[in-house]
């Protein structure tokens, strides 16, 4: 089997260490595995929330009742509150114990390596928005202790350790996971086996059996949700990416009727499209329908304006007759699923389903080397995701069994409801036999090529999103896009990594093009061309600025605040109150952070932009009748007013 016939071996992690400083998050009491954090029903909701929630869709009582229903069920006689505030520490004392390390612009963003300053023992840092709504968070911190007794009970899942929040942000400190992606640790060899691809398949499969079992989801998963834990040969693969951030926007979304969209989440690896190939149709955003060329350019150009069609004047694309019968024909397929479920004894449930979707799209990837609906554009990607167009296409399938292609084929089935379950999937005989049927010997050469030239093309994207967010001003992307529509002759919305190089080049960003070149083009050296959707590009460099500016306005927030003795009982700003805004907006460091968001113009002073931005926030604090904003409503309110000039 080679370096991936991985036998599990239990890692010490042992946290002694952790009670000499605070109280921790894990225990590795004989007993822990047994316990139990869960919520009891009267904690989770009052009766107004109760009532709102009644009054939603079916689809989100279903998700709701399917993702706490194991903890509910398993403890029904503790407090859930007063036993998470045993469980979770506020993030201010995240700096105290940990050396967070800034991370490289090659890593997965909001995760950092944090070194424990008594012991020095390295660890994983992962740090992701808390949904806005009260019931949302609570659903959050019920699932993360969820989370902290699956880790600690299985080998192929990363260790919760300790958990930091505050108003903002949830951090979780995890076991370090430094054996590399799985793209990493294939491409660093000679060969690779169907055999050593089913024994991957099978530690995904075992990672996620857990989750499963007590009625819980990941959502999003892709090759670099997983990591070996060390770079030995036969080091266990593991699960390091929980899906947090999807669940956050899905939770607030059923919550708030006037809140997100739960069909479009606005999370950059949605418009990353080396990650998005591998989302399941249940929670991929819908394919963007043809547009007229005007239509089309007056919204791309809301990515760097940062404007929604609305703002920018109602664009009608509703066909009313092809909406009447799409609607009457899926009121006909609803009806005729019920049936198929009231009689089925094996259901497997919608967001259980999206995870086997996604193995199978993980699996098709290690028997070939490309993804099953790979495109250049994310539009493309999204299109061919929603027909379940996959093909095992020859030659590159010539050498793969008959077993493989059906384990494929049976997590890969469009509707829900006929894939097959993770236990009917380790159950299957591709996995349950490690292919033992398959032809000896290694894949065919196309299939390094094709894994290379993937994961260049995700690195490009990863890179070139961070490098624009943290470079570039709202302008300078402005001309980038100009630029891309030039050389994009055919409107088609993508273009090469190579164009990509002469654009940043001409901008007069030589040395970002020459890092890529020699990071991605001279190190994965491989014939053919690495696509990148510009549009999608701009998207996420669009809400990696968005959190960065949000990061940042926190912590000098906090800053000057707490100087000026605003602060809450536990320490905490977070409103803002309306005889305040000259405190804040006296700030040197702030009104420079405000500044930057503006486009450079002569006859705008920094004294005339504050003035501006304290009005329009007390005109919104008159409208709203209070007397204060919390800092999420205070970040929105700003970043509008910011679009104004």
């Amino acid at each position: 089997m080679g370096g991936f016939c991985c036998v599990q071996k239990r890692l010490d992690t042992s946290v002694d260490w952790i009670r000499e400083s605070l109280p921790v998050a894990l225990s590795d009491d004989a007993d822990y595995a047994s316990s139990s954090f869960a919520p009891r029903a009267a904690d989770m909701e009052s009766p107004g929330s109760l009532k709102a929630r009644q009054s939603r869709n079916c689809e989100g009582r279903d998700d709701f009742v399917e993702e706490v229903a194991f903890q509910i069920a398993s403890d029904r006689h503790g407090d859930f509150r007063e036993r998470r505030s045993e469980l979770v520490e506020a993030a201010s004392w995240l700096p105290v114990l940990y050396e967070v390390c800034p991370p490289g612009p090659d890593d997965i963003p909001h995760v950092a390596k944090a070194i424990h300053r008594k012991t020095k023992v390295p660890r994983q840092l992962a740090s992701f928005r808390k949904p806005s709504g009260s019931a949302a968070q609570e659903r959050l911190h019920s699932f993360i202790a969820s989370l902290q007794r699956i880790s600690a009970a299985n080998e192929a899942v990363a260790k919760v350790l300790e958990v930091f929040e505050d108003y903002l942000n949830v951090h979780l400190i995890q076991e370090l996971c430094s054996g590399g992606s799985i793209y990493e640790r294939i491409l660093e060899r000679q060969y690779f086996t169907e055999q050593e691809a089913a024994v991957l398949v099978k530690h995904m499969l075992q990672a996620l059996a857990p989750f499963h079992d007590n009625h819980l989801y990941h959502g999003s998963l892709s090759p670099e949700c997983f990591r070996f834990l060390n770079s030995s040969p036969h080091s266990p693969l593991k699960l390091v990416d929980f899906g947090l951030e999807l669940k956050a926007h899905r939770w607030n979304a059923v919550e708030h009727l006037s809140g997100p969209d739960l069909q479009n989440p606005c999370l950059p690896e949605f418009f990353e499209t080396c990650k998005l190939v591998f989302c399941a149709p249940d929670f991929a955003p819908p394919q963007q329908p043809r547009r007229k060329k005007d239509a089309e350019n007056s919204l791309e150009m809301a990515a760097y304006t940062h404007e929604t069609p609305e703002e920018q004047g109602e664009v009608n694309l509703l066909d009313e007759e092809l909406l009447a019968n799409v609607l009457s024909e899926h009121a006909d397929w609803v009806e005729e699923q019920r049936g198929v479920m009231e009689g089925s004894t094996s259901f497997s449930t919608k967001n259980e389903a999206a995870d086997v979707w996604s193995i199978g799209a993980m699996a098709f990837l290690l028997l070939c080397g490309y993804p099953p609906f790979f495109a250049p554009s994310r539009n493309a990607i999204l299109g061919r995701i929603h027909r379940c167009e996959v093909s095992f296409d020859p030659p590159f399938w010539s050498k793969i069994s008959e077993e493989a292609k059906s384990f494929v084929s049976s997590c890969l089935q469009q509707s829900f409801w006929d894939r097959c379950s993770i236990q009917e999937a380790l159950n299957h005989p591709w996995i349950l036999r490690l292919a033992d049927s398959s032809p000896s010997g290694s894949m065919f050469a196309s299939f390094m090529l094709n894994l290379r030239r993937f994961y260049r093309t995700s690195l490009i994207e990863i890179y070139t999103a961070r490098i624009l967010a943290t470079q570039f001003r709202r302008e300078e992307l402005h001309e980038f896009l100009c630029r891309c529509r030039e050389i994009d002759m055919a409107s088609s919305g993508f273009f090469t990594a190579s164009d990509l190089k002469h654009i940043l080049s001409a901008l007069g960003h030589p040395q970002i093009a020459e890092s890529i070149s020699s990071r991605f083009l001279q190190t994965f050296r491989h014939p053919g061309e690495s696509y990148i959707d510009y549009m999608a590009l701009l998207d996420s460099v669009h809400l990696r600025q968005q959190r960065m500016f949000e990061d940042e306005l926190w912590r000098h927030f906090q800053r000057v605040l707490q100087s000026s003795g605003r602060c809450d009982v536990d320490g905490i700003c977070s409103c803002l109150f309306v005889k305040d805004l000259g405190i804040v907006f006296g700030d040197p460091v702030i009104v420079g952070l405000l500044m930057r968001e503006i486009p450079d113009s002569p006859g705008l002073e920094d004294a005339s932009v504050c003035h501006r931005l304290q009005m329009g926030l007390r005109a919104e604090c008159a409208q709203r009748g209070a007397a204060q904003l919390d800092f999420r409503t205070l970040c929105s309110v700003l970043l509008q007013l910011l679009r104004q000039f």
